[in-house]
């Protein structure tokens, strides 16, 4: 019972270390196993993703609700699963000096901290969807516009800031400034990237007007995530 307390105790205390970016806390998980790490972040990444995804398909109602939220943590770890082989080549190719375990651990981490920023973004987006209109109305195709524009800046918004919170540590551990951005910039986009499309084929999450509630759709590999952006900010303006 006491090593229980000690591991919860230890858990919720990660928390605010996480959201302050403490480099002492990167510093010990690089001296951890990525298993010791994945025991801490993978519990993160359910609950603060899972509670954004709560708040993604509440304007359809509850049962979107309830996909959204078991969707959306899976493809977060759908996303940090491909992107693990992706971030080593990458930081082997651009001469970095960082291991595949070290960027394993730098992913984690940095895939916990977006989880716990999107939790505390999820009030502002559960507002926004018990604010909106009628499901199906005149003013439906302008919010489900605006609803998929929110959600895309949140998302890169939570991405961008729990990258840039690990720059500090990437450059300690980096041969050399130049290749610790380099590297910075090839992270960061591609898990924005893969992360975009494995949510669009994973879709829908809060449902378009007119649109029956399912749990994937059946069109999920037509057009793309990026020709949807597109469409929603000619829809919204």
């Amino acid at each position: 019972m006491k090593n229980i307390g000690y591991r919860i105790s230890e858990f919720i205390n990660i928390i605010p270390s996480l959201c302050r970016g403490d480099q002492n806390l990167t510093d010990r998980w690089m001296r951890q196993s990525p298993t010791v790490m994945l025991g801490f972040t993978l519990p993160l990444i359910i609950i603060g993703c899972g509670s954004y995804g709560l708040s993604m398909g509440l304007w359809q109602g509850w049962q979107m609700s309830t996909y959204a939220r078991i969707k959306f943590p899976m493809v977060v770890i759908a996303t940090l699963g491909i992107n693990a082989l992706l971030n080593a080549m990458l930081a082997m190719v651009l001469g970095s000096g960082i291991s595949i375990r070290q960027s394993l651990q730098f992913l984690f981490t940095a895939f916990a901290i977006c989880a716990l920023i999107l939790g505390a973004l999820s009030p502002i987006t559960i507002g926004m969807a018990l604010q909106g209109p009628a499901v199906i109305g005149e003013e439906a195709k302008s919010f489900h516009s605006a609803t998929l524009l929110t959600h895309v800046f949140m998302i890169s918004y939570a991405g961008i800031v729990s990258h840039t919170m690990l720059f500090g540590a990437l450059k300690k551990y980096s041969l050399s400034r130049s290749t610790a951005i380099k590297t910075f910039i090839a992270w960061l986009v591609g898990n924005l990237f893969v992360g975009a499309q494995v949510g669009w084929i994973s879709r829908p999450f809060f449902g378009s007007p007119g649109s029956p509630v399912e749990f994937l759709r059946e069109d999920k590999f037509a057009s793309s995530f990026y020709e949807a952006v597109y469409r929603s900010f000619i829809n919204f303006f």
